[in-house]
């Protein structure tokens, strides 16, 4: 009994020396895209024993330098892997789809004497765009009461995050009721919408007229096609009129369709 306690305090101080040096695995993933799975490991004094990759603890891959063969690949949903291109410190997975997202594990274990073992993992979330702009639609009366406002989001995964700007300024949250609600849909897209209501004659808004924009964003990387809604601000007595590029004055709220922003970024 003692032995065995000896044997655990013992064991990280001998094999300290094993230990990953690099580990690249890629954040957002697009559907039909190839990915390269990266992890460099430092064995110090040690021999490697294995390379084991997991998905959501499910193994997938291994590479054993004494066995024959060294590589060996397991079915998994998502995961079509390519050996050819696959070494003892890369992955190569080609043909991604929504299946391929998940909890990516690289795990090095070293052989005898010691049968030290590291691992490490990073999330990869399955990436797909909007294919249109957010719609903006919702009413407003009198001067001086609230502009009540919807955004909604094409279907995408994951679901855009929503955020309102005025004159090209993002709105702090502090100055507005923002309801946020997310949509999930069979072909596991989501949408989401986004409800504000603004008092048109809050100090928070700059003065005149006003330029009020939704723009989408997913994992602070990708930002989808926005539309600008465009509110002509008259004198505190007189009925609020939105105005469209063209010069048409409309008592109804009115979306000019015009996109300012159409670029996406991976």
């Amino acid at each position: 009994m003692l032995g065995e306690a000896i044997w655990f305090i013992i064991f990280p101080i001998i094999s300290i020396g094993l230990k990953i040096t690099r580990f690249e695995v890629p954040s957002l993933v697009v559907p039909g895209d190839s990915a390269i799975l990266t992890c460099f490991y430092d064995l110090g004094k040690e021999k490697l024993y294995s390379v084991k990759w997991y998905k959501d603890h499910v193994e997938f891959f291994r590479f054993f330098p004494s066995l024959s063969p060294q590589y060996m690949a397991f079915p998994a949903p998502g995961l079509d892997i390519d050996l050819s291109k696959s070494s003892p410190n890369t992955v190569y997975l080609r043909n991604l789809t929504l299946q391929s997202e998940g909890q990516y594990t690289c795990q090095v274990s070293a052989d005898e004497p010691y049968f030290g073992c590291v691992q490490v993992h990073r999330d990869v979330v399955v990436y797909i765009p909007p294919e249109s702009s957010p719609l903006i639609y919702g009413e407003v009366t009198e001067y001086g009461d609230n502009l009540t406002v919807r955004c909604s989001s094409a279907k995408s995964k994951p679901a855009a995050n929503l955020s309102w700007y005025v004159n090209d300024v993002l709105m702090d949250s502090a100055s507005i009721r923002d309801t946020q609600e997310v949509i999930r849909h069979p072909d596991q897209l989501e949408s989401s919408s986004s409800s504000i209501s603004i008092p048109l004659t809050s100090h928070h808004l700059p003065p005149g007229d006003l330029r009020l924009t939704c723009a989408a964003s997913i994992a602070n990387v990708v930002t989808s096609v926005s539309e600008e809604l465009l509110i002509n601000r008259p004198l505190p007595e007189k009925v609020l009129e939105l105005k469209n590029r063209s010069g048409h004055f409309r008592s109804d709220l009115a979306v000019t369709m015009l996109v300012i922003a159409g670029v996406f970024c991976v």
